[in-house]
């Protein structure tokens, strides 16, 4: 039987991490896997542009990860649902929070709130920051998650993140050589090939897309796809779905981890929510 998992989705800057964390959990839900949200970034918020027009008041992810204690009704009250899919929550820093906002907090607070998460959802996929160094939460759950996706844009730039952002995460405890490595906002005109060589291969490649594109820019990424090739990328995330629930094919250099069942409907029935 299957336990709940801690997804990570880690990646160089600006290689579609935000994109394939939504995408990710909207898949899913249409699974009817519950699914919490985690947004790392407290320098330029992403509940702000994801879901611009939600009345988010007090909850923010920084306040819950400075509170004295952190509870499963505490994270609960912090969840941002969806008004059109209840088996969807939200947990990030809200619009004007930066990371002076609130006091600093310890691993032993991240762990905490990762333990309590993984109780409440079949799923916690968390959106990490590329400056792993400079934020223990992506960084604690670069180190706890069952999966970490590890999307590379073929590109230079990508190229030279790695080579100075690895080194910071060479100790056992990470992990690297069972991270599940993807090609991110791939373009015909990119040197794939090169880069995927230069990483060790990868497991899948995931298209560039001008409608999701699109939706990210205008803040619609919950929204469904109609284009062509936006299926393609839809695709690739049901592919990255089986093989994290050990269905699919082994991606290359990946092990996967298994699963207990998770006795909640919807985060919605246990906050009351009607």
């Amino acid at each position: 039987m299957q336990k709940n998992k801690i997804i990570a989705v880690w990646g160089n800057p600006n290689s579609g991490k935000t994109i394939l964390a939504t995408k990710l959990a909207k898949e899913l839900s249409k699974k009817k896997k519950n699914v919490i949200l985690v947004f790392c970034d407290n320098i330029i918020p992403t509940v702000s542009t994801i879901l611009p027009l939600t009345d988010t008041k007090d909850q923010s992810l920084g306040e819950l990860l400075s509170s004295i204690q952190i509870t499963q009704e505490s994270i609960l009250k912090k969840c941002i649902t969806l008004e059109k899919n209840d088996y969807i929550s939200v947990l990030g820093y809200l619009h004007g929070e930066n990371e002076r906002t609130y006091a600093k907090y310890s691993k032993e607070r991240v762990v905490d709130l990762l333990i309590l998460l993984k109780h409440l959802a079949d799923y916690i996929i968390i959106d990490c920051s590329s400056l792993v160094s400079y934020d223990i939460l992506s960084r604690t759950a670069l180190e706890l998650s069952d999966q970490v996706i590890r999307l590379i844009t073929p590109d230079l730039k990508a190229i030279s993140f790695y080579d100075s952002s690895l080194p910071q995460l060479a100790e056992r405890k990470y992990n690297l050589q069972n991270h599940m490595k993807i090609l991110s906002n791939v373009k015909h005109t990119m040197a794939k090939d090169s880069v995927a060589n230069k990483c060790g291969g990868v497991a899948l490649e995931i298209p560039f897309t001008e409608e999701i594109e699109k939706q990210y820019l205008e803040g619609g990424l919950f929204e469904s796809l109609s284009d062509k090739k936006s299926q393609d990328y839809v695709k690739v995330i049901n592919e990255i779905i089986r093989n994290i629930e050990g269905e699919g094919e082994e991606p290359k250099k990946v092990k996967q981890k298994r699963k207990f069942k998770n006795p909640l409907k919807s985060i919605n029935w246990m906050r009351g929510a009607k």
